[in-house]
């Protein structure tokens, strides 16, 4: 651009406002051979820049770009180039301290026989806070981003796929083509690598897509890829991709699956849908040897799975799934599984979750508590036994006669009770020794026992006194036995002096209370023992 003005001084004021004065963009008149002096701004310029006309007339180039008087290099290296304006990224410092990103296009320009720069400046600080924001991003994500155009050429790679392709620099990636990465070597599109392509191609965008890239050095690393066409108009003009490197993820599953598989017991995981029917998705290893199954037996198959409980146990198992998916709350529950002699007992715990869709789902574990039950069992029967006869203790004998009255109360069934005392004990073990006294009580345990029936309690009451609980029996069959108990004593001879025993026996009536019924037949044995001994009394 070539202006010609008479005088360098109000002519020239003149024509550069005419010229600039309006501009919507801020420029300023540089002289280069004074050491970059402003020699005028425009008004815009004034704006920007925050200086008034003559502040602005007092002032460097080097004052206001943030390079020193390093820009004058520069600057006399653009006062050299012939014709148009060229731009160049500087920053420039405002009057109130404010740093600006600027693209300033400069350019020589002939003034009364001087060459002088005329720059147009452009705020470029929010594009230049994008870009920076944009690569920030780019690099900080924990995934690989790259660019591709139509033909596959990688247009820019973020760090992550640096990386992940095996290379230190993004200038080692960005001359080379996407096909070098996809697909394995010997079958490089194989699959649906094509589908990548076809995003930069025809914008056929790409979702979710697992597949297998690799590295320079030929290695292979599963990915989860994710390609966006980049539209310019109605052009396709490339694609951008995003892929997950999954190679850790994978050795994770690899991790839980031997994890799940190592632990003594079932892992499970079942879905109980909205309207209450369940379904078992999985099962680990585990499994099978747990529930006994065959190996070809899928373990999740309601069909294999139905033989292994009782119809009534079907029921209660899955009440108490529906209950802890109705409260959200832990699930837990003992039930046993398999046939008689073969059964084992099972410990099933789980955490519950809904899903979104209404669903609500059951991780959890199943343990094999066979033995815990066994022994559980030994040591109640235990607890509950008569470690010299082997008969039911007091213990429980109470609460046999506690299930009799509930039954009475709610059925009207009749029940009935006999309580025997052995004659003069005391006196036999003073004359024998207590092991004789001992082997009179086993006797005498063998007697009822050989004479009771298993819906029967026979039980040591304490000392020398037993007593014979005698579900849905009437008054008659229970005096009858009694007789038969107190004869079969008397013709054993369970001692060199012989042996006798007091009885007393009786059926509950309507209404009592088992209490009141045990002391009433209690205080017909003591009828007994008053009126001779060696007697059945009827309470």
């Amino acid at each position: 651009m070539l202006l010609r003005c008479p005088t360098l001084n109000d002519t020239r004021c003149i024509l550069f406002d005419t010229l600039f004065g309006t501009n919507s963009a801020p420029i300023l008149l540089i002289d280069p051979e004074s050491e970059g002096a402003v020699v005028d701004a425009n008004k815009k310029a004034l704006e920007f820049y925050g200086y008034s006309r003559d502040e602005f007339r007092q002032l460097h180039v080097y004052d206001i770009n943030t390079l020193g008087r390093a820009v004058l290099a520069v600057m006399r290296e653009i006062s050299s180039w012939s014709g148009g304006h060229y731009p160049q990224r500087f920053r420039h410092r405002l009057a109130d301290g404010t740093v600006r990103d600027v693209h300033v296009y400069a350019g020589p320009i002939d003034l009364v026989d001087r060459k002088l720069l005329l720059c147009v400046v452009q705020d470029i600080t929010e594009v230049i806070e994008g870009e920076q924001f944009n690569r920030l991003l780019l690099e900080s994500v924990n995934v690989g981003v790259c660019g591709i155009d139509n033909a596959g050429a990688f247009t820019f790679v973020n760090p992550e796929a640096v990386r992940a392709f095996g290379f230190l620099h993004e200038s080692e990636v960005i001359k080379l083509d996407i096909r070098r990465f996809l697909g394995t070597a010997d079958r490089p599109m194989d699959g649906e690598a094509h589908r990548v392509l076809e995003a930069a191609a025809t914008g056929a965008a790409v979702q979710g897509l697992e597949c297998t890239m690799r590295r320079e050095d030929g290695t292979l690393f599963p990915v989860r890829l994710v390609a966006s066409p980049i539209r310019v108009g109605d052009e396709v003009k490339g694609a951008v991709l995003s892929f997950t490197d999954l190679t850790r993820e994978r050795q994770r599953e690899d991790e839980v699956a031997d994890l799940m598989n190592a632990i003594p017991g079932a892992v499970f995981r079942a879905v109980m849908k909205p309207r209450g029917e369940i379904e078992i998705t999985y099962f680990n290893g585990a499994a099978r040897s747990l529930l006994g199954l065959a190996d070809g037996d899928d373990p999740t198959s309601p069909a294999v799975l139905s033989p292994l409980l009782t119809r009534p146990g079907w029921v209660g198992l899955v009440r108490s799934l529906r209950g802890a998916a109705r409260r959200l709350g832990a699930w837990e529950r003992e039930f046993p599984i398999g046939g008689m002699g073969e059964g084992k007992w099972l410990l099933g715990r789980a955490s519950t979750r809904r899903q979104p869709n209404g669903d609500v789902v059951f991780n959890g574990v199943l343990l094999d508590i066979t033995d815990r039950k066994l022994l559980e069992a030994r040591l109640e029967d235990a607890a509950l036994t008569d470690p010299l006869t082997g008969l039911a203790n007091r213990r429980r004998f109470e609460i046999a006669l506690k299930e009799s009255e509930r039954l009475h109360a709610t059925t009207g069934s009749p029940y009935s009770l006999i309580v025997i005392d052995i004659d003069h004990f005391k006196q036999l073990n003073d004359r024998y020794g207590h092991g004789a006294g001992d082997d009179t009580l086993r006797c005498l345990a063998d007697t009822l026992r050989l004479r009771s029936r298993q819906s029967d309690c026979v039980a040591r009451w304490g000392g020398e006194e037993f007593v014979l609980l005698l579900p849905a029996t009437t008054m008659g069959l229970a005096s009858a036995l009694a007789s038969d108990i107190r004869s079969a004593v008397t013709e054993a001879r369970l001692s060199a002096d012989g042996l006798s025993v007091s009885i007393g026996v009786g059926e509950v009536v309507l209404g009592e209370d088992a209490g009141a019924f045990f002391r009433r037949v209690d205080a017909a044995l003591y009828r007994a023992k008053a009126n001779g001994r060696d007697r059945v009394e009827l309470a």
